[in-house]
């Protein structure tokens, strides 16, 4: 859902941050990234390897980045391709 929409006089509109610029202002840990913790990339499941040597990984990954149940899943959904992401 939505916040609502509020209104903005003219002089508001004419400066606009680059995605960059609002990166860079916003808090530790509200991008997806939490605070301290180093980038790791788990390589994405497409059927070809165990699931559960995956499953396994993903989901020390997971506890690692103190992944909610909500980030659980949508970050378990991009790392599924191919026939594994059918399943979804």
């Amino acid at each position: 859902m939505r916040p609502p929409v509020e209104s903005v006089g003219a002089s508001q509109l004419d400066y606009v941050a680059s995605p960059l610029e609002l990166m860079l202002q916003a808090p530790a840990g509200s991008i997806g990234v939490k605070a301290g913790r180093p980038l790791i990339k788990l390589q994405p499941y497409n059927g070809s390897r165990s699931m559960d040597t995956f499953l396994m990984k993903f989901s020390h990954m997971a506890n690692y980045l103190r992944w909610d149940d909500e980030g659980t899943f949508h970050h378990l959904c991009a790392s599924l391709e191919g026939a594994a992401g059918q399943v979804l």
